[in-house]
């Protein structure tokens, strides 16, 4: 039997022009994606245009992934918001270690300074403390360069790094530079520490962020500290950057009246959105401590104890970061941090740009070697 090539010749016109006609709707649906997202009928064209110009052109070595990444990188910057963010990398590794609170690092809390970065506060079994770090000192350098002018969060990742490597700091104390090289190690950070005062019934708990543990471990550490015999607490949100809206309404369960609004925002939508607690009926006599680098989630709980009039907010202005941030998957290693609205505490205040204004200022300078916020916490609840 002879083969019917006129029958094979138009089957395979038929693929042919199958497969092309695929193809012209695929760059038609990438066309109109394109105009859709961009308002640019020639948005497609320019993107990948752009795209092949640099590969073919640039005189340095092209990642294709780094482009690409840079590419998606500047949609979200273009909004000209330092709180929406495109995460991925390192970048989305170090954002999901801090909401759950474990991390490879060095173990300092980090704030600002015209120095450099200023050594808030070493936890207890990290490789700073390890080596002699303490509070108040600077790190003028990491790996040889300086810090100063840096942003923290620019700051904070050139220190941590893989478990099992090595990081250079050199870090001023007393006048003195030093240049001390750590080992960076998992650091599984205990957001919640508290002790009694001594002598006193004043319990005293620190918040060092709001992850995904942080309401548990401050509703442990209370029972605890009210077994002790606390009658009054210090609550400490200094360099508390933030971090989980529903924990923080966890944390503010424990010492504000039932059913008080934690936080409220209103969506794009035009819904107002509110995070309740379920509060207490025993409320005790608290202070609260901020300061310059207390933000977002932290000024959300230092506000509502203000609003509430259940104690003085002491230290300085805090940061002033009350804008609610949304976090959307792009893939299983990316994400968008979006700023999607300004919350308002429990009275309705917006304190995005103002932050919480104290109601004892007492200002604590690096040099310090008593912490007087501290100090005056503990003369405001000893008096009756």
């Amino acid at each position: 039997m002879k083969p019917n090539y006129k029958r094979i010749i138009q089957e395979s016109k038929d693929v042919v022009l199958w497969v092309i006609s695929a193809i012209c709707a695929a760059c038609l649906l990438i066309g109109l994606l394109f105009y859709h997202y961009t308002g640019d009928p020639f948005g497609a064209i320019k993107y990948f245009r752009t795209f092949s110009v640099i590969e073919s052109h640039y005189a340095g070595a092209v990642e294709k992934t780094d482009l690409f990444n840079g590419s998606l990188e500047g949609l979200v910057g273009k909004l000209g918001d330092k709180h929406s963010i495109y995460l991925d990398g390192e970048n989305f590794q170090s954002f999901s270690d801090q909401t759950m609170g474990s991390y490879a690092g060095i173990g300092v809390y980090l704030g600002q300074s015209d120095e450099g970065a200023l050594v808030a506060g070493v936890m207890d079994d990290s490789p700073a403390g390890d080596a002699g770090i303490v509070r108040g000192d600077i790190i003028r350098a990491v790996d040889g360069k300086p810090t100063k002018g840096l942003e923290l969060d620019a700051i904070s990742k050139s220190v941590r790094g893989p478990a099992g490597s090595s990081v250079t700091l050199t870090v001023g104390h007393n006048g003195v530079d030093t240049d001390v090289t750590l080992e960076r190690r998992q650091i599984h950070m205990k957001t919640v520490v508290g002790q009694m005062v001594e002598g006193t019934h004043i319990g005293y708990i620190r918040v060092a962020i709001f992850s995904e543990t942080t309401g548990d471990e401050f509703t442990r550490q209370y029972e605890e500290l009210k077994s002790q015999g606390m009658e009054k607490l210090i609550l400490d949100l200094r360099d508390n950057p933030g971090g989980l809206v529903d924990q923080a309404t966890e944390v503010a369960s424990n010492f504000v009246p039932p059913g008080s609004t934690v936080i409220s925002y209103t969506n794009r939508a035009g819904k107002e959105e509110t995070f309740t607690a379920k509060g207490t009926d025993a409320i005790i006599p608290m202070a609260v401590l901020v300061n310059e680098n207390s933000a977002s989630a932290s000024e959300i709980v230092a506000g509502d104890v203000q609003d509430l009039e259940l104690g003085p907010i002491i230290g300085v202005k805090s940061y002033g970061k009350g804008t609610v941030q949304g976090v959307y998957p792009v893939d299983a290693g990316s994400a968008i941090k979006l700023t999607v609205a300004k919350y308002k505490t429990t009275n309705g205040r917006e304190i995005d740009g103002q932050g919480i204004i104290p109601d004892i200022e007492v200002a604590l300078q690096p040099e310090d070697t008593e912490d007087y916020q501290l100090e005056k916490a503990i003369e405001v609840l000893s008096n009756p």
